[in-house]
Order: C-alpha cells, then structure tokens, then sequence
C-alpha cells in the first residue's frame, strides 16, 4: 500500500506543552491551529512509498550514522512565509548548521539504499521552522500590516533523533502518524 511519508525531527513533550501556553492567547484568532502532537520539523517533505520501502528506509536510517543529537533553538512565533502573504504561524529559528547536514546525510542514505526509490534532493532550502497555524491568504491582513512577529520566546531542545512519519490528507487537515524511529 502506497503512503505519504516525510521525515521530520518531532519536538519533545515539555516543549510542546510550553508552546501550547504562549500561543494561547492568539487562539482567539480565527485560523485553523494544528495540534501540538503534530508539531514536528520537516527534514525531507512528503514522498510516496510502499509499505516494503518504509520498512527499508526505516532500517537504513536506523543502520546509519546520522552524525549525531543537535540543539535546536527557537526565537519567534511569527506570521509566515516572510516572503510573501500570510497563510501560517510558525515557530521559527535561526537554522543550525546539523540541520541541512542531516538532510543531506538522509538523502545519501536513502540513495544508497537499492530497495528505495531514487530521491532528488530537496532544491528548498532548510528554514528552520514549526507549523503551529494555518489559514487562508488575506485572513490575518489586518494583523499582517502591523506586523509579522507574534511573539519572542526562548526556546531550546536537543534533537536525538529522526521519525520516518505518515502524512494522510483529510479535507479538515492532515493528519501524522509516527512509524518508526532512528537515533541520530
């Protein structure tokens, strides 16, 4: 059965916690919040794949060296993308240096690995970045003309490791399950 699998470096459970209390008092905001269990960082986007195929990428990723746990530092909730009209709230960061290494490591991985489908690499760059809202261009204009920063918050983990995660498009949102995991 074919799935729409991402791999994302998921955020730890006191930290969503934390992130839940500074946003509260933006829920009055009339947007679509995603739920705090499906705050994670994007490391490679949405590829489909067959069951075989996420077992053999699960197996790889866990057989290799992934260069090791990294800080992860957040300064911001903000109104994004930065480039263009608003249509979501992240919680944003100065990208560190690991983060792009990992993804390139992933993709060596993965290409190396004959039992999965050959991956072009990812031509966006990494921005370091949760998605905690979404909704419509034009929603927030209002908002959006006085500014883009939400909020500062100064906020820190260290990622350990990596989740190969199933994504399943639903017509209220998407919906992300965690299928495996492999220390980094």
């Amino acid at each position: 059965m074919k799935r729409r699998i991402f791999l994302a470096i998921d955020l730890p459970a006191d930290l969503k916690t934390e992130v839940a209390g500074l946003i509260q008092q933006w829920r009055w905001l009339p947007i679509q919040w995603q739920k705090p269990e499906h705050w994670h960082i994007t490391v490679l986007p949405p590829i489909a794949l067959e069951d075989e195929e996420v077992a053999a990428l699960a197996s790889a990723l866990r057989a290799s060296r992934l260069g090791g746990p990294f800080s992860v530092a957040f300064s911001n909730i903000v109104l994004a993308p930065s480039g263009g009209q608003a249509r979501m709230v992240w919680l944003e960061g100065k990208t560190p240096e690991s983060l792009p290494a990992l993804r390139e490591h992933i993709e060596d991985v993965w290409n190396a690995d004959k039992r999965l489908p050959a991956l072009r690499p990812e031509a966006r760059a990494l921005a370091l970045h949760v998605t905690l809202a979404r909704f419509e261009p034009g929603d927030l204009k209002e908002l959006e003309v006085k500014t883009k920063i939400l909020g500062a918050v100064k906020l820190k983990f260290e990622a350990a490791d990596i989740a190969v995660m199933e994504s399943r498009l639903f017509p209220n949102g998407a919906e992300y399950r965690t299928l495996a995991t492999a220390a980094l």
